[in-house]
């Protein structure tokens, strides 16, 4: 069963501090299933307060996102840290997913890759023990020169470990197809994001789904008959339309495909 879920980004990150309740209630108002925030904007001591105001909206939380620039040696502690605080977080929520993001660097080598694959088998067996699955969420570095950066992180860390929340646009973005990925990793993919660009290349300007550049159709019809709960999430990270607008036209394009 597909299940569509909300990013909240395209409301403004910052604005999940003080704006939390209106943009959950806009997100149950356009008639999304979920949403999925971003863990930094997210206070860890405050789960009763979020579980009340997801009840009310009357949303799953599918996934909490995380991410950090973990090749940042002096501040690896504290990162794990905030990211163990918002694991608990996700475990008293009933949230079954946590997404993480890996960061840029220019020269990015190898040696960098493994380094994060030992940090997200940390991260990934914290959440298992915390009944939780970790999914990598990618973006177009680790897709570049034939997928060299995803496959180190993937040849390096145990399966069960570390699952798949392939980002649909970025890998278009790339020059993949996104098809022949989900064909190959199918076994590891969790849930899905959906994101659109209007053109390959730089500047690349983020659009409404369907839009843009990306054959959603296609990758849609490798997991519309998969068994189970299935979560795609809208994930817009700028709009030149209000908030509620993009996400009530990225919810309408998803729900169309699922008919």
């Amino acid at each position: 069963m597909i299940k569509i879920a909300c990013q909240g980004i395209v409301y403004g990150n910052m604005n999940l501090f003080d704006d939390i309740e209106n943009i959950l209630g806009s997100m149950a108002e356009i008639g999304y299933d979920g949403a999925e925030l971003g863990g930094r904007f997210l206070d860890p001591d405050e789960p009763d307060f979020y579980a009340a105001l997801l009840e009310s909206a009357g949303l799953a939380l599918p996934a909490i996102h995380v991410g950090g620039d973990f090749l940042d040696r002096d501040s690896v502690d504290s990162q794990l840290e905030e990211i163990g605080e918002t694991i608990e977080l996700a475990r008293q929520l009933g949230c079954r997913y946590i997404y993480l993001s890996g960061d840029y660097r220019e020269g990015k080598a190898d040696e960098d890759y493994l380094h994060e694959a030992q940090l997200y088998s940390e991260i990934g067996a914290q959440c298992a023990e915390a009944g939780l699955v970790l999914c990598y969420h990618n973006h177009d570095w680790e897709i570049a020169n034939d997928f060299h950066g995803l496959n180190l992180l993937l040849d390096n860390i145990d399966a069960d470990l570390m699952k798949l929340v392939p980002d649909i646009g970025w890998i278009k973005v790339a020059g993949a197809d996104p098809v022949a990925f989900m064909e190959k990793h199918g076994d590891r993919v969790e849930a899905l994001h959906f994101k659109d660009f209007k053109h390959d290349g730089t500047p690349r300007a983020f659009t409404e789904l369907g839009t843009g550049i990306t054959d959603f159709r296609a990758v849609f019809g490798f997991v519309k008959d998969r068994p189970g709960e299935f979560w795609i999430t809208a994930e817009q990270d700028e709009t030149d339309k209000t908030p509620a607008e993009s996400a009530a036209m990225n919810y309408r394009f998803i729900r169309d495909l699922a008919g």
